[in-house]
């Protein structure tokens, strides 16, 4: 028999709820600062973070403002895109 793998159907609204609060502190952050700061958990597919970000950027929520090495464990100083609220 085997084993249900549940699906994450929060894991939007809880990312886009972390993405503005980090936002609203004011400060550059990048994509780890979510799970870093409020502890946001990994999404079902790696794929969710990128129509995260685009859309809040679309929605006049954050920002582009430059790249920085990614502090994520595992993607061994790949860049990443670095953010800071809209204003």
């Amino acid at each position: 028999m085997k084993a249900m793998v549940l699906e994450d159907l929060e894991w939007d609204v809880d990312a886009r709820n972390a993405l503005e609060r980090v936002a609203m502190r004011g400060q550059k952050f990048q994509a780890y600062d979510l799970t870093e700061l409020e502890g946001l958990r990994n999404p079902p597919h790696a794929n969710m973070w990128g129509p995260l970000f685009r859309q809040a950027a679309t929605d006049g929520v954050i920002r582009r403002v430059g790249f920085a090495e990614s502090r994520r464990p595992g993607r061994k100083h790949g860049l990443c895109r670095v953010w800071q609220v809209a204003a």
